[in-house]
């Protein structure tokens, strides 16, 4: 896996995807985009390592549907939600649903990097424990 490019899968509205495209395009980071959850199921089961951004509502549902989705794979992605209105209680949220992360919009680079470096990091310590196991 470590050869691998890194891939984002960005389920999000036309914006975020603009906002991801910017941030990424002069890096390593593979972004594949879906603008709903019912789109996002042929990228996720096509892959077998990436990290997914959604945003909170989506017109098919939002994050929580996709969070559902991804627990059916043996080493889900790890899922960051973007939101308008980032506050402690979503972030709480997110978490103890076992969501990633949570970031705020509009994304700006610096913690895009951050949040989805550590996300990878995460997911490679999770695929290489699911093979020892």
């Amino acid at each position: 896996m470590s050869d691998e490019p890194v891939t984002v899968l960005a389920v999000a509205s036309p914006a975020v995807l603009e906002q991801l495209h910017r941030i990424l395009s002069h890096s390593r980071w593979n972004l594949m985009e879906a603008a709903t959850v019912a789109g996002s199921r042929v990228i996720l089961r096509s892959r077998s390592s990436m990290v997914v951004v959604c945003d909170a509502v989506l017109p098919d549902g939002g994050w929580r549907e996709l969070l559902r989705q991804t627990r059916r794979y043996s080493v889900p992605p790890p899922l960051i939600v973007a939101a308008d209105h980032a506050d402690e209680s979503l972030w709480m949220e997110v978490l103890n649903r076992g969501a990633y992360n949570l970031i705020a919009k509009p994304l700006e680079r610096r913690e895009v990097f951050q949040v989805l470096g550590h996300a990878w990091l995460y997911l490679r310590q999770s695929s290489e424990k699911s093979f020892t196991a």
